[in-house]
C-alpha cells in the first residue's frame, strides 16, 4: 500500500529560523511540502469575529492575519513532508542532532490520508425532498429523496457544509417558482446553488459568475457529474459581466457583506418584479444592516425571509 511520511517539529524558540529550515529541508533533503498549520472553518471564524468570511474570495491580508495568529499559539509546529522514508528519517537524525527541538517521523497510508479528507463530507440533508451528497458516493447512496445533487468539493468552492450555503439551499426549497426560471448564481462557487435549481426546475436558465476560473472548472465538473445538460447554462467570469444583462426571476449572491454593499446597485437591478434576490455570506451582527441599506437603496424590495443558522444568516427580499 503507498505511504506518505512527514516529520512532525515542534521549534525552540530562538533555534532557527522558521524559512530558513525549510530552505535546508527542501535543498539538502528532497522535502515535497511544508504544513505550516492545520485549521478549521469555526475556528477561522473565532478568530476573526465580525469580519468572518464564507466563500472563496479571502483577502491575502486576512489569511496571513489567521496564520500569524496560529502559528503564535501552536509553539512553531509544523510539518514537513517526503517522498521516502530514507529521505524523512535522514532529515529527522539532523534535526535532532541540532536540538532545534522536539520531532517525530510519522508513516501514513495514502488511502488512510483520502479517507480521513472524505469523512468530512457527508450527505447533507436540505428538505425530505433534497440532499447533497459527495460525489464519491453516486454509486452507493441509497436515500429515498427525489433531488439528488452530487457535489465534488474541488478547492472549497461551496459543498453545502458551510451554513451560509446550507440556507441559501433551504431558501431555494421554499420558493413556489414557475418552470423556465432564469437564475443569476453571483459567486457560485461550486454552483452548487444554481445547479440545485436545475434539478428542481430543468428548463431553468442559469448564469454561473465568479471571479475565479477554478470555480467554474468545478462548476463544470459538477455539471458533468450530475449530468446536466448544458443547454442555458453560461459560466461567467468578470471580462464576461457585460452579459449579464437580463431580469431574473432569482438572483443568489452568497458572497461577503464589503461586497454586496458594493454590488448592490447591480444586484438590486438584475431581479425582475416579483422576483426573488437572496443575500447570504452575512453573519447575525450583519442582518440589520444590509437588510436597511437594501430596503432602503431599492424601496420596490421587501423583507420575505430570515434564515438562521448559529451565527449565519441568509435573507431573501422579493422585488414589488
Amino acid at each position: 500500500m503507498e505511504k506518505y511520511f512527514y516529520v512532525k517539529l515542534s521549534l525552540k524558540d530562538g533555534s532557527l529560523d522558521s524559512e530558513a529550515l525549510e530552505a535546508i529541508a527542501f535543498k539538502d533533503f528532497n522535502a515535497t511540502g511544508i504544513e505550516e498549520f492545520s485549521i478549521d472553518e469555526p475556528r477561522v471564524d473565532e478568530i476573526l469575529g465580525e469580519r468572518s468570511y464564507s466563500g472563496a474570495d479571502i483577502p491575502v491580508s486576512v489569511i496571513e492575519e489567521v496564520e500569524l495568529r496560529v502559528n503564535s499559539e501552536s509553539n512553531n509546529a509544523k510539518s514537513i513532508h517526503f517522498g521516502s522514508k530514507e529521505n524523512a528519517d535522514t532529515f529527522h537524525k539532523w534535526f535532532e542532532s541540532k536540538s532545534y527541538g522536539d520531532s517525530e517521523v510519522v508513516e501514513k497510508d495514502v488511502e488512510d490520508w483520502n479517507e480521513s479528507w472524505r469523512e468530512s463530507y457527508k450527505p447533507i440533508s436540505v428538505s425530505s425532498e433534497f440532499v447533497i451528497v459527495p460525489s464519491w458516493m453516486k454509486d452507493t447512496y441509497e436515500g429515498s429523496e427525489r433531488h439528488k445533487l452530487f457535489i465534488y468539493p474541488g478547492m472549497g468552492f461551496g459543498t453545502g457544509s458551510h451554513e451560509t450555503t446550507f440556507l441559501c439551499l433551504k431558501l431555494l426549497t421554499t420558493l413556489e417558482l414557475q418552470e423556465g426560471t432564469k437564475c443569476l448564481d453571483f459567486g457560485c462557487g461550486s454552483g452548487i446553488l444554481g445547479l440545485g435549481l436545475r434539478l428542481i426546475d430543468p428548463k431553468s436558465k442559469i448564469d454561473l459568475y465568479d471571479i475565479d476560473q477554478e470555480a467554474l472548472d468545478n462548476c463544470m465538473q459538477n455539471m458533468e457529474l450530475n449530468e446536466v445538460s448544458k443547454e442555458n447554462i453560461n459560466l461567467l467570469l468578470p471580462k464576461e459581466r457585460d452579459k449579464i444583462d437580463q431580469k431574473y426571476n432569482l438572483v443568489f449572491a452568497n458572497i461577503l457583506k464589503n461586497v454586496l454593499e458594493i454590488e448592490i446597485d447591480y444586484l438590486t437591478k438584475c431581479v425582475s418584479p416579483n422576483g426573488h434576490l437572496v443575500l447570504s455570506g452575512l453573519l447575525k451582527e450583519q442582518e440589520k444592516d444590509i437588510i436597511k441599506q437594501y430596503l432602503t437603496y431599492e424601496p420596490r424590495l421587501e423583507l420575505e425571509q430570515v434564515l438562521r443558522d448559529g451565527d449565519w444568516i441568509a435573507i431573501m427580499l422579493k422585488k414589488s
